[in-house]
């Protein structure tokens, strides 16, 4: 029995029988393997398919929540819009326009909408007085404060109810969280909220979470451009509490809440929950950052189980358990057709028909794949590809077909890759160079995969994605952050880069790098007198004639405005970099023709030496910009190279303006007074205001050592405005103590002039001090007169209406034209001190004052004289009939606390000059 059993076990019967059977577990484990490939594959599509819908919803959301809270922001710009178009409506006007808007219908969670009213605490008594009249009994401001502070007052509120009535009063300085909002609203004159608190009207029943919306509102009925000047003409607040809870739920109302939304303003616990919180993890989340009124919220979103349940079952469960079946009918058949022969032709039937429907299935996978699939045959030749390929190469299904992709796509890395597969080695590249139709290529991500069946080798499986976008978009990225998109030139960033290689090669081959920095003089002529689109064009011609004039290896940079670097290494002298210079002065200064104009601007162009002045590149282009000014200092159009001297001017210039920074903030600054007497009979006639600068180090300064560097650095306008504001409080000050009725005057330099804000800011601060206009005198020269007369005109115009008066300082030494006394409101004219200098020893210099007099009095303006030091001068003047004098005769520009008793006094004669008090006098 032994050697039969033996024998059976052996025969080739049961040998084949033991393979079929092997074969049926290996049908089965490749049949599951590919189901589970053709699950995950559609899992991965329907959770992507979630993920969209979700975060489609999540916007919807989003978006919804942030148009609510602009409706709601708009609502108190039309609010504010109401006070700020009819500054006199009342009360009833107020209820009235609330009361249209139908709060409750159309603002879910807001219960009212209010006015609260900027006053003083001088004025507090006189607002609950009007309120009182008004109609409201028992008003009263709450909580009590201390005197002094600025106090915002919940004047009116509307719908008028038993609720919004309590609130009236309440004073919003008086609480941190709104005092907040409201100073950042008055500051920023933009609508502002509050962190999530409990209103004062739900205090007494049930706390809801809300918050306060705020809007300014600004006297002048347009909102003021400076920080000072929003406070200055601030005169309240548009305020509307909102409810979370409510606008929350109307806003989410209009979704099946299949995606719940917490809010959280800055805290880990939310102000705001649209489900209870899940016991489990949710399948979906997102977080987005909303800006409310200056704050930021936090929206958390969860998807909740109906959204959930496409993604937990669905089709994907279906196909898998299909698979499944499908995969154990295959090993049943292969199982019968080892151990049952007779059923073995209808098993290969059905089995034949289920892999056909499964070729049905890959073939739709691979023809709608958004990658191109190519499957390569042995001989290096596509033998199939899909429609993304097609796409892709731009070249038709028929010729793609037997196309051998190692020598027909032109490039040598992608037919290694290819013949590396065809060895047996998978390959992933990254090319630019693959040739695609009519001569272009394509830049793509190709992965080559050799595909075998147990040893034999198949073909090659190519994956083809095309990252040309995304190339473009990187490319145009780096060139944005290296070139400057006017002109095409190199920015700064890539001209730092480029000159430091520059100076990197010069050092190893120990030769010079000369910098020149050019400045096109007048520029702001153009953009002020054409226009900036015509600015632009001339910087584009000027840059065109910098790469063109330059010789090879050279190159030219813009640092911005119309400032450009060219750097050369061609220079082996610095007599080379002057010819150079003058080359390129000589070529911008040619007239440049835009649009049938035709434009001439000269250029001032400095010049420094590696590594003669500087060693690295941000100290060679200092030099070179030290240089530029001193070639502006010499009169413009020509070039200069630094010196030792001039980095030592530019250290001082840069020390001055680091330190009058320093003193605007610490209160370094003063003012000091000279007064202008009536040459008849000694009246003090009016007061000239001059800046002085108290310096820790250097002492007292005198305004010719710090102005200039305050026009040039910008700090005059800063500067200007603190004078106004001082001398407008000093007169206010004066008019209480000793009832000061002459006008004190204020200079203003062009700079201050050309600014578009200054009568802003002259108005505001007469305003601020409750000053009516004719106490104030500003004195501007002539050469600022005539920059621009359109403009000019229209300032004085504007200041005039208000009662300020207009000085025209130093006459006679600038273009002095007739005509501009007639068209500009001017109301005094000063002779300047150089005519007043020579006066008792030079008679022919007593001809120009005697003309200004004489011009003065036929166009009826007063005269009067600066620098006046000997009474001889005051005796000629007085000859001459001039009206008022000014200088040292009569006394040193002196502190306000030492100019107040000659004030008190009000006459003051020459006789009198040895006796002022000179002690604090600059």
């Amino acid at each position: 029995m032994f050697w039969r059993d033996s024998l059976d076990a052996n025969s080739p019967a049961t040998t084949t029988e033991r393979a079929d059977t092997r074969l049926a577990w290996v049908v089965l484990l490749v049949a599951l393997s590919l189901t589970g490939l053709v699950w995950l594959n559609a899992s991965r599509e329907v959770r992507a398919a979630a993920d969209e819908r979700f975060a489609r919803r999540v916007s919807e959301i989003h978006d919804q929540i942030n148009d609510r809270l602009s409706i709601y922001a708009h609502l108190l710009n039309s609010a504010s819009g109401l006070l700020r178009a009819v500054p006199e409506a009342g009360r009833d006007a107020w209820t009235s326009f609330v009361g249209d808007l139908d709060l409750e219908a159309r603002f879910p969670g807001v219960p009212a909408v209010a006015f609260a009213a900027a006053v003083t605490d001088r004025d507090s008594d006189r607002l609950v007085a009007e309120a009182r009249a008004d109609g409201i009994d028992g008003f009263r401001i709450w909580p009590a404060q201390a005197e002094g502070g600025l106090r915002v007052i919940n004047l009116y509120a509307a719908p008028v109810n038993g609720m919004n009535l309590r609130a009236l009063g309440f004073d919003l300085m008086s609480e941190p969280v709104r005092r907040r909002a409201v100073e950042a609203a008055r500051d920023s004159g933009t609508t502002t909220v509050t962190g999530t608190i409990t209103l004062k009207i739900d205090e007494t029943s049930r706390p809801q979470p809300a918050f306060i919306m705020f809007a300014p509102v600004y006297r002048f009925n347009a909102t003021p451009r400076t920080v000072d000047e929003r406070r200055g003409a601030f005169q309240g607040v548009v305020l509307s509490p909102i409810r979370l809870e409510p606008m929350f739920a109307t806003v989410l109302a209009l979704w099946p809440g299949d995606v719940a939304v917490a809010v959280h303003d800055g805290t880990p616990a939310p102000v705001f929950r649209s489900h209870p919180e899940r016991p489990d993890a949710p399948m979906l989340t997102a977080t987005r950052e909303l800006k409310v009124g200056g704050r930021v919220w936090t929206l958390r979103f969860e998807s909740r189980a109906p959204f959930e349940v496409p993604v937990r079952g669905g089709w994907p469960t279906v196909l898998l358990a299909v698979g499944v079946a499908i995969s154990v009918l295959l090993f049943l058949i292969v199982w019968g057709l080892a151990t049952n022969r007779s059923r073995a032709m209808a098993l290969a039937r059905r089995m034949t028909a289920s892999l056909r429907r499964r070729e049905t299935e890959l073939n739709q996978l691979f023809s709608q794949s958004p990658l191109g699939i190519a499957l390569i045959g042995t001989d290096g030749r596509i033998v199939d590809c899909n429609d993304a390929v097609v796409r892709m190469l731009g070249l038709p299904r028929p010729q793609l077909i037997g196309y051998h992709v190692g020598a027909g796509l032109g490039d040598g890395a992608v037919a290694t890759a290819i013949e590396d597969a065809l060895a047996g080695e998978p390959r992933s590249l990254e090319t630019a160079n693959l040739l695609l139709r009519d001569g272009r290529r394509g830049h793509f991500n190709l992965h080559v995969q050799p595909v075998y069946d147990g040893t034999d080798f198949l073909f090659v499986l190519c994956f083809l994605e095309d990252i040309g976008e995304r190339k473009r978009a990187e490319q145009h990225v780096h060139y944005l952050a290296h070139y400057d998109a006017l002109t095409g030139l190199p920015n700064r960033v890539l001209l730092y880069e480029r000159l430091n290689q520059e100076l990197a090669r010069a050092r190893r081959e120990r030769t010079r790098v000369a910098a020149l920095f050019i400045d096109l003089d007048r520029f702001k002529v153009i953009n002020d007198s054409l226009g900036h689109s015509f600015g632009d064009e001339f910087l584009r011609s000027i840059a065109q004639r910098l790469r063109l004039s330059l010789p090879d290896g050279d190159f030219v940079g813009r640092l911005g405005g119309d400032e450009f670097l060219v750097v050369s290494g061609g220079c082996s002298n610095p007599a080379d970099a002057g010819e150079l210079a003058e080359t390129l002065r000589r070529e911008l200064g040619r007239p440049v023709m835009l649009n049938g104009q035709s434009c001439v601007l000269s250029p001032s162009i400095g010049i420094a030496l590696f590594p003669d002045d500087a060693q690295d590149a941000e100290g060679l282009i200092r030099c070179a910009d030290i240089a530029m000014y001193s070639a502006k200092d010499a009169g413009r159009d020509t070039h200069r190279f630094v010196t030792a001297e001039m980095g030592t001017r530019s250290r001082e210039r840069l020390d001055v303006e680091a330190s009058l920074r320093h003193a605007l903030e610490s209160g370094q600054l003063f003012l000091t007074y000279q007064p202008q007497v009536r040459i008849a009979d000694g009246t003090i006639a009016g007061l000239e205001a001059l800046i002085r600068w108290r310096h820790p180090e250097n002492g007292a300064m005198l305004p010719g050592r710090f102005l200039p560097v305050a026009e040039e650095s910008g700090l005059i306008l800063p500067i200007g405005e603190w004078v106004l504001n001082e001398v407008c409080r000093q007169i206010r000050e004066w008019q209480g103590r000793i009832g000061l009725s002459v006008p004190v005057a204020v200079n203003i330099s062009g700079v201050q002039f050309r600014d578009s804000r200054l009568p802003g800011q002259i108005l505001a601060a007469l305003d601020t001090h409750g000053l009516k206009g004719p106490e104030l005198e500003i004195e501007v020269t002539e050469s600022v007169l005539i920059h621009n007369l359109d403009s000019t005109a229209a300032t004085l115009r504007a200041l005039k209406q208000r009662g300020v008066l207009v000085a025209l300082d130093d006459f006679g030494t600038g273009y002095s034209s007739l005509s501009y006394l007639h068209r500009f409101p001017i109301d005094t004219l000063k002779i300047d001190r150089s005519f007043i200098l020579n006066l008792e020893s030079d008679p022919m210099a007593r001809s120009i004052p005697r003309a200004v007099i004489g011009l003065g009095t036929a166009l009826g303006l007063s005269v009067v004289a600066e620098g006046v030091e000997t009474p001889g001068q005051l005796a000629l003047l007085s000859e001459m009939k001039c009206d008022l004098a000014q200088g040292y005769l009569f006394g040193r520009p002196l502190p306000a606390a030492e100019t107040e008793p000659l004030l008190a006094a009000g006459v003051l004669r020459p006789a009198e000059r040895q006796t002022l008090p000179h002690i604090g006098a600059v």
